[in-house]
């Protein structure tokens, strides 16, 4: 799939999504806000779930260069810090994903960004683990209004369950 078609298309899916439900969005439509040709959506995705991911993955891959994530440890607190800073710069999408049944967009870009590389060993158990461990703090977060600061949420994940240091 194309940068360009998910740079287009992902924002234009959730502005029409902030508008309507999702399954009333048609492809035409989203192709008209997003300024593409309808063809540009069909020959890139399978689904609007699949877009929804790709988005959610290309924004992630910018934050954590730009923040050069990738040079931490997997359980240092400020990774994991950074990660929940992420989710919450994208509450609104991230709610509109999980009212509108959703929630299985934000997975698959959780096990895209959570991969064996990042664990520094072949073999996907371990990164399936995080990655639904992940997910599930995240949405239990959210669907809780996400009270606890991204620093409370990167405590438990670094300090109590990836055994990292608190600090």
């Amino acid at each position: 799939m194309s940068t360009y078609a998910t740079d287009a298309l992902g924002p234009a899916l959730l502005a029409l999504m902030a508008e309507k439900d999702i399954r009333k969005v048609t492809a035409d439509e989203l192709a008209a806000r997003a300024g593409v040709g309808r063809a540009t959506y069909f020959r890139n995705f399978s689904s609007r779930e699949e877009l929804l991911t790709s988005y959610l993955v290309r924004r992630w891959r910018a934050y954590e260069k730009a923040g050069r994530l990738k040079e931490l440890p997997l359980a240092h607190p400020v990774r994991a810090q950074r990660y929940f800073e992420f989710c919450l710069s994208l509450r609104t999408e991230n709610d509109l994903m999980i009212s509108q049944g959703c929630a299985s967009a934000i997975l698959a870009a959780f096990e895209t960004i959570v991969s064996g590389a990042d664990l520094r060993r072949e073999g996907g158990y371990e990164a399936a683990f995080l990655a639904y461990g992940l997910y599930g703090m995240f949405v239990t977060w959210a669907r809780g209004g996400w009270r606890e600061t991204p620093k409370e949420m990167a405590a438990l994940v670094s300090g109590r369950i990836l055994g990292g240091t608190d600090s």
